[in-house]
């Protein structure tokens, strides 16, 4: 059996997957998309460094400047919603409602009229959201609509006004209030009328779609249910499920066609026509089946697109690094509206005076002087927001930005660029698939500032025509469950309900539910058998280290261990009960409580300190039992993260923020990511019976790791 590593990388939890169901091939052997013969992608390598550029004055066929003379101001108006928006807000006031529309057509207007009307009856609302960025955006908008009074925001790291008649907060903070509720937690009931979960197509999500399946199964069917998504495949099906389940009819509200049309193009060195035309022609495919070898050269390209009237852009690249070498390869513009360029700086200026940090900020001379930026989770959030709103207001020519950007964040441009027909998934490039198309394309075309919206497709070594043209008619694809069965929802459900009960839960599921064709009692309860069998699997492991005890209860020390909402509760439950955290110095249980994040793993360079090595070496020695067992019964575990504890160590005991970032060895955003979820970790450490001095030890640990620009 293997010893617990310092530093490494996590085994896959256990997922309980439905029946498979065909889908058709995509390119490269993916099961995803329209069927693209023969191609194979090439790996990636930085599109800045190839070698020809695009022309910056194009030949336009006579197809594309029909489109292009569509470019305008559509006429003012008063705003008037559509009538599926009319219809969604209506349904709300007495039913469970899906919308599917999609992105930009007005999802957020429905939202706030549900809440608008909750307020009005007295009610209480809670808004979930998938990203803390998103909730952190959701909060101060709805806070300069509804008031401060009004609307509160609960995240992993923020308290703010939390017993406000609006909450708005990540979906995992929802479903772990929901824990409270079920286990009849002292002030932990879900005190609300209605909940709104916006980007529910995050149900289908492999990493985060359990935590949404888990709250539209915990959810009492008093509380109204408004699901927000992108246009889906399946709403029918999750609306016959979400019925069955919560006892009355979910309505389904379709949201119909995009309010901006969209004009999908193609600019290659022959210059801009449509896609369907440059797809039909196939001139410039090579003899391996890919077009000619055209680069990505960002500043002769954002050239041709102001030419042409069609920024401002968004960029869609494959790599952080590609993003930022783009933007730092556009010159200052020339003959730029000076009231724009002043309107930018001011902005800027007002974000300097509240973050200091941002005026020596290594970008802030491209926002305040190029128009442009780069935007990916490699970047401090505080960036990213300034990022964000001088997109919004219009004041910048251009963002490059991964592909990640496109779900949730609300800044759509005139026009995106797509340079290739893949997607780094964290792992390995993967096949765009309709749904993650649709979201990129979606931000192009400002609903009341653009009568069209464009999708420039680049040709290149890593871009297949035929399959990104394919992929544009295509449906979304379907949700599918992704639950999960894992420790903290077995401690939690154990500390909830008897088991009879946990078994008809299971039967209730969205994964039961697609798992069976006949959708009755006995052919749903047989399907539950499998997550079933994988719950009493994590069930008996936890007797065999005595939190479970004969009666199938939680025993003392298992209830305490079903407060940490963390992937693996019982290495922290381990260090607890073997008094191995270290009480007598903040940075040090900082570090230790950061050391199994495992979300950024990486050896580092230089010589750690020698109290940092003893005290992960302590935490070592008291979990290695307990990874032997969890190992055997092929249970995931993590490793001891050297680097993560070094860098958080290092930030608690107040070393520079640029000396931070060179021990980790990983971009800033993942920086104040580690030291962010390192203190969530420490305030769970709050209120432990019995743990009085830990708990103190880590408030202080907490104070030092929250300040700029962390926050």
């Amino acid at each position: 059996m293997p010893n617990p590593p310092i530093s490494g990388s996590p085994t896959k939890p256990h997922k309980f997957k439905p029946k498979k169901t065909k889908k058709p091939l995509g390119y490269a052997g993916q099961k995803t998309g329209p069927k693209i013969a023969g191609h194979k992608i090439a790996s990636h390598k930085s599109l800045v460094r190839q070698k020809p550029s695009l022309p910056v004055e194009p030949r336009v066929t006579q197809e594309a400047k029909k489109l292009l003379a569509r470019i305008g101001l559509p006429e003012s108006r008063v705003f008037t919603p559509d009538a599926f928006q009319i219809e969604a807000a209506t349904l709300i006031k007495n039913h469970d409602v899906i919308v599917s529309a999609p992105t930009g057509s007005g999802k957020t207007w429905i939202a706030e009229q549900a809440l608008n009307q909750e307020l009005e009856r007295g009610g209480r609302a809670w808004y979930a959201s998938p990203l803390k960025a998103l909730s952190n955006a959701k909060f101060l908008e709805f806070t300069r609509k509804f008031g401060e009074e009004t609307v509160g925001l609960v995240t992993g790291d923020l308290r703010i006004n939390s017993t406000a008649p609006i909450i708005v907060g990540t979906t995992e903070i929802l479903r772990n209030q929901l824990y409270d509720s079920m286990s009849l937690v002292t002030g932990g009931q879900v005190n609300c009328d209605l909940v709104i979960l916006d980007e529910a197509h995050y149900l289908g999500d492999p990493d985060r779609g359990v935590v949404w399946e888990e709250v539209l199964i915990y959810l009492p069917d008093r509380i109204r249910l408004l699901l927000l998504s992108a246009t889906i495949d399946n709403a029918a099906e999750l609306a016959a499920w979400l019925t069955k389940n919560r006892g009355r009819p979910t309505q389904i509200v379709m949201g119909g066609e995009r309010p901006v049309p969209l004009a999908p193009m193609c600019y290659h060195h022959d210059g801009l026509e449509t896609l369907a035309q440059t797809s039909k022609s196939l001139r410039y495919v090579n003899k391996l089946g890919r077009r000619g070898d055209w680069s990505l050269k960002p500043d002769s390209l954002l050239k041709s697109l102001e030419k042409l009237t069609l920024t401002p852009a968004i960029f869609f690249l494959a790599s952080r690094r590609q993003c930022d070498l783009a933007a730092q390869s556009i010159p200052i513009p020339h003959g730029e509206d000076p009231e724009r360029r002043q309107k930018r700086q001011i902005l800027i200026s007002e974000y300097s005076q509240t973050y200091p940090f941002l005026k020596n900020h290594h970008h802030i001379n491209l926002l305040n002087n190029h128009a442009v930026a780069s935007h990916h989770a490699g970047h401090l959030p505080i960036y990213k927001m300034l990022v964000e709103e001088l997109m919004s207001q219009g004041l910048l020519t251009a963002i490059f930005a991964t592909s990640t950007v496109a779900a949730g964040v609300n800044f759509p441009a005139r026009t995106v660029v797509i340079p290739q027909s893949d997607r780094y998934n964290g792992l390995d490039f993967k096949p765009l698939t309709a749904t993650e198309l649709a979201q990129m394309t979606g931000r192009a075309g400002r609903r009341g500032r653009d009568k069209i919206g464009f999708a420039v497709i680049l040709p290149g070594p890593y871009t297949q025509l035929k399959f990104i043209e394919a992929l544009f008619n295509c449906p979304p694809e379907p949700i599918k469950s992704q639950l999960l069965i894992n420790f903290p929802m077995v401690l939690n459900l154990l500390n909830a309900l008897e088991l009879d009960e946990i078994h008809l839960l299971f039967s209730r599921s969205l994964a039961a539910w697609q798992s069976t064709p006949k959708k009755n009692a006995a052919s749903l309860g047989k399907a539950a058998e499998d997550i079933w069998r994988d719950f009493q699997a994590h069930w008996r492991f936890l007797k065999k280290i005595e939190l479970v005890n004969q009666d199938d209860r939680l025993t003392w020390w298992g209830e305490m261990t079903a407060k940490f909402r963390l992937e693996h509760p019982l290495i922290l439950y381990q260090c607890i009960r073997q008094k191995a955290l270290p009480t007598e110095d903040p940075a040090l249980l900082a570090a230790v409580m950061a050391s199994v994040l495992n979300e950024k793993s990486q050896s580092s360079k230089g010589k750690p300190p020698q109290e940092l090595l003893q005290a992960l070496k302590t935490v070592h020695q008291a979990t290695a039992p307990l990874i032997h067992k969890l190992d055997s019964h092929g249970f995931s575990w993590p490793s001891l993260d050297l680097g993560a504890a070094w860098a958080t160590w290092a930030w608690a005991n107040n070393l520079p923020f640029d000396k931070i970032t060179k021990i980790y060895g990983h971009d800033e955003g993942d920086v104040a990511r580690l030291i962010l979820r390192a203190a969530e970790r420490l305030n769970q450490l709050q209120d432990l019976p019995g743990q009085e001095e830990l708990a103190k030890i880590a408030l202080l640990a907490r104070q030092k790791l929250l300040r700029e620009p962390i926050l």
